[in-house]
């Protein structure tokens, strides 16, 4: 139930690392979840289905709510961009340690890793991150870590996909485009391939891009000359989390579907939509996501000590197919996927 804070709205900050279309989604479901919950008036929400810069803030800062105060100065992003990212870190923990805050939405990992302290003891609501243990935001599913920080942790949902993407396509090769970094490295599930590799006996390829930076169009150019060797290399492609694919999913597909290799996206049907061959069903999963988090945001305002709640929230194992590309790469897709999973058709 929705409560004050001592008769006064409570305050939400925002940070994130840069612009990223998962981020929208989540965004999107958690403000959804919200308004379920009474936290925000019902209202028709704007859709935002590619990356935009804190999706949703400009918007949350004029909504109309009894208990939550979302001020456009509460909003922060580092833009991918490294430098900006040490200025806009103090700028945020500084903002927590003034004692103007209330609670803060960290909003994948670079914020996740950026807040997951004992800088301040504002609580923490870490999203949208691909593996927030591997990445070092927090200790485990079931410990965070810090009192006042909370994640969503899915501990097996990229072996999940590997496994699944394997026993359809049993592919020999599979490609993989990731940035040399230690959160690039979170990002593409390196260590979930490779264990799964080493279980299901394929090999992986690997080609290295540039791509958390405010060089969008370096970044890009990456993407396209990785993807073009994979694609031409490869059995098949484990599409992974880059914003180069984010900007650039359609005509990444079509580098796919001329080369007749099957691709499998990290991040659900939304990029199946926009050509990639297969992916989770993401559209039940959003939703559910979207009120898992927001009965968290309710929990820690309403008392909760953020430390002591749920991390774990699974992805759904429904199927997402795109079967135009199934037809334009020449895929002969089993029976027995076609019968449980969902068609997507493009956008």
């Amino acid at each position: 139930m929705p409560k004050l804070n001592k008769g006064k709205k409570w305050n939400i900050a925002y940070y994130e690392g840069g612009p990223f279309s998962d981020y929208a989604e989540t965004m999107r479901v958690l403000v959804t979840g919200l308004m379920e919950l009474g936290w925000i008036d019902k209202t028709e929400l704007p859709n935002y289905d590619e990356e935009i810069q804190m999706p949703y803030w400009n918007w949350l800062t004029r909504c109309e709510s009894s208990y939550l105060a979302f001020k456009g100065k509460n909003g922060f992003s580092a833009n991918w961009d490294d430098k900006e990212r040490t200025l806009v870190r103090e700028r945020v923990l500084g903002k927590l340690k003034s004692g103007s805050i209330d609670l803060i939405i960290a909003m994948g990992t670079w914020a996740g890793l950026d807040l997951a302290n004992n800088g301040h003891s504002v609580p923490v609501l870490v999203v949208s991150t691909s593996d927030p243990i591997k990445a070092g935001i927090i200790k485990s599913a079931k410990d965070s870590g810090y009192a006042h920080v909370t994640a969503r942790v899915d501990p097996n949902r990229y072996k999940r996909q590997i496994r699944m993407f394997s026993r359809i396509v049993g592919f020999k090769t599979l490609g993989i485009a990731y940035e040399n970094t230690p959160e690039g490295r979170v990002y593409a599930a390196m260590e979930s391939a490779e264990q799964i590799a080493g279980e299901r006996g394929f090999k992986l390829v690997l080609c290295e891009v540039i791509d958390t930076n405010a060089d969008t169009a370096g970044s890009d150019q990456s993407c396209f000359e990785c993807y073009e060797k994979l694609a031409a290399t490869c059995d098949a492609v484990y599409v992974t989390a880059l914003t180069c694919v984010d900007r650039q999913a359609k005509p990444i597909a079509d580098i796919f579907r001329k080369a007749g290799t099957p691709s499998f996206a990290m991040l659900g049907s939304r990029f199946v939509k926009k050509g990639m061959m297969l992916s989770i069903s993401s559209d039940s999963g959003y939703t559910a996501l979207g009120r898992y988090n927001a009965a968290k945001f309710g929990e820690i305002l309403n008392g909760a000590e953020p430390g002591d709640l749920n991390q774990i929230f699974e992805d759904p194992l429904d199927i997402a197919v795109n079967m135009e590309t199934v037809r334009q790469t020449g895929f002969e897709m089993p029976e027995s996927i076609l019968k449980i999973a969902t068609e997507i058709h493009e956008q």
